[in-house]
């Protein structure tokens, strides 16, 4: 670790590092030698956007940046560990897209990713009657959501409600129509509420509180959307990312990143301009600029950490953007139960039985939506849950996990025999206290208030005076500085919610930090 990391003790008072002058800015070739008077960089978090931001802060030039992590790891969201044959991913699963994402553009040549088809329309519908719903009229109502999908884009741009309500409205208009008169009502509502979760986890977040504008300001990218890592899992990205292996995780940031230091409050309003950033045990750091790249979930929780507090506009748009929760589930067998080929099931809670269960003690388990197969796992199912249970799944153990499972798949796979599973293992994004939830969203809030990622995105800046060049000045030039800055997918205003989009975020804020050395840049 460089010298550069200006570390205090919290009742001492830190030394002032020399600023960097606006006249040394040069073109970005010239950046490392330009940068006499190397500025102090510290990113907060080490998830996928802060590690982005640093390698690319490395690639300008800039040697001293450096990231404080509250965990033991690296990763944030992107979360993989050795389970059952192979390995899983507690967080981030699949790259979304191919032109115009960064994780693709970065891999694509490396021969690491593997299509896993049209999952969605392959695996079987099944009521919880335990009846599979007959597959020309999964198709047929697949087909009615992909044609509202399709034309969704003029009715959206100024819609008003939430993206939920527009999708029950237009399903319900097209049920009217003759094509759709031998369709059961409840039968075909049943199906769009199991479409909703579903589609709101493949978006990565709520789409009953998503604003619908908000849905719309996504942008997907063109090509397969379901590109799983093989048997390798999504932290191989990791490894290309910052040019490490298993034996070197870190990479070209080796010695940069400060494991176990959880921040506790961020003063950003001193005289020099400078920060100074303090962690638990009585430890504090000094920097010229802080980038934030922690959750959304944590920046809700934490309304304390900066002082002074952020700004009003900062501060709206941290409060009314959503943060969605979301959980896998993952039951290791002995051996598979079910067809080789049998790619999972999506759940059809029909009226009554959703009742009757809700009042039961395992009322929990009708928040589950789906248990898919997954690719280089041939012996474990995956659940899929989100909504108001999500924390409570969290909080379980593993005994009464195991039973709750158990009685779901009986109850919608009444004909295969369900042994007792090996291991169950969920995720814990909500409950853990360095994420408190999974994913962001424009909730209606964002669209009520005027207010959304891009506010988020944006810096805070603060006037501090710059050392003198010439010895004829007598008062020192003052300038503008970011001195917090903010990266992360909930900073994304087209790709939220995704590890594109938090990549893409970390290296903005990195070109923007250059351009502030490089006024040409």
């Amino acid at each position: 670790m460089g010298a550069c990391l200006s570390t205090e003790k919290k009742n001492k008072e830190p030394k002032v590092r020399t600023k960097y002058h606006a006249s040394q800015r040069k073109d970005p070739k010239q950046l490392k030698s330009a940068l006499e008077n190397e500025p102090n960089i510290l990113i907060i978090g080490a998830g996928v956007a802060g590690l982005a931001c640093a390698i690319e802060l490395k690639k300008y030039g800039f040697e001293f940046v450096h990231i404080l992590e509250s965990s033991g790891r690296i990763g944030g969201r992107i979360y993989t560990i050795n389970f059952g044959d192979n390995t899983i991913d507690l967080g981030a699963q699949w790259v979304h897209g191919e032109r115009g994402n960064a994780v693709f553009q970065m891999v694509y040549k490396l021969n690491l990713l593997d299509s896993s088809g049209d999952l969605f329309t392959r695996v079987d519908w099944i009521r919880s009657d335990g009846e599979p719903v007959p597959r020309a009229l999964v198709l047929k109502l697949i087909n009615l959501v992909t044609t509202i999908f399709e034309n969704r884009h003029q009715d959206l741009a100024d819609y008003d409600g939430t993206f939920n309500e527009y999708l029950q409205t237009k399903f319900g208009q097209e049920l009217e129509k003759p094509a759709f008169q031998d369709v059961d009502r409840s039968m075909a509502n049943s199906f769009l509420r199991a479409f909703c979760k579903m589609e709101g986890a493949a978006v990565e977040s709520g789409i009953d509180q998503m604003s619908g504008s908000g849905f719309e300001s996504y942008e997907p990218c063109p090509g397969d959307n379901m590109l799983n890592w093989r048997d390798k899992g999504f932290k191989k990205f990791l490894h290309v990312l910052l040019g490490g292996d298993e034996m070197n995780e870190l990479g070209n940031l080796k010695d940069c990143v400060l494991f176990n230091q959880r921040v506790i409050r961020i003063e950003w309003d001193r005289m020099d301009g400078s920060v100074m950033v303090y962690c638990e045990g009585d430890q504090s750091y000094l920097a010229d600029h802080v980038v934030i790249s922690v959750s959304l979930g944590v920046l809700k929780k934490n309304s304390s950490l900066f002082v002074p507090v952020l700004p009003s506009d900062k501060r709206r748009a941290i409060n009314f953007l959503g943060f969605g929760h979301i959980c896998k589930i993952f039951i290791e067998f002995d051996a598979a139960f079910w067809p080789v080929s049998w790619p999972g099931f999506n759940v059809i809670w029909q009226e009554k039985d959703l009742e009757d269960a809700k009042n039961e003690e395992l009322k929990w388990t009708t928040e589950i939506y789906a248990f898919y197969c997954t690719k280089y796992q041939p012996r474990v199912l995956q659940g899929w849950c989100a909504g108001e249970c999500v924390e409570y799944i969290e909080t379980l153990d593993s005994k009464t996990l195991t039973q709750g499972i158990i009685t779901i798949l009986k109850r919608f796979l009444p004909k295969m025999k369900i042994p007792l599973p090996k291991r169950v293992m969920t995720s814990k994004w909500t409950t853990n206290p360095a994420h408190l939830g999974a994913y962001s969203y424009p909730s209606m809030l964002t669209k009520s208030f005027n207010t959304g990622a891009e506010e988020l995105a944006q810096p805070v800046n603060m006037l501090a005076y710059e050392p003198m060049n010439d010895s004829k000045m007598t008062i020192e030039p003052m300038t503008v500085r970011p001195v917090l800055l903010f990266c992360g997918e909930a900073t994304s205003s087209n790709h939220y919610s995704t590890v594109h989009g938090a990549v893409e975020s970390g290296l903005r804020e990195a070109h923007r930090l250059a351009g502030y050395y490089l006024k040409d840049l």
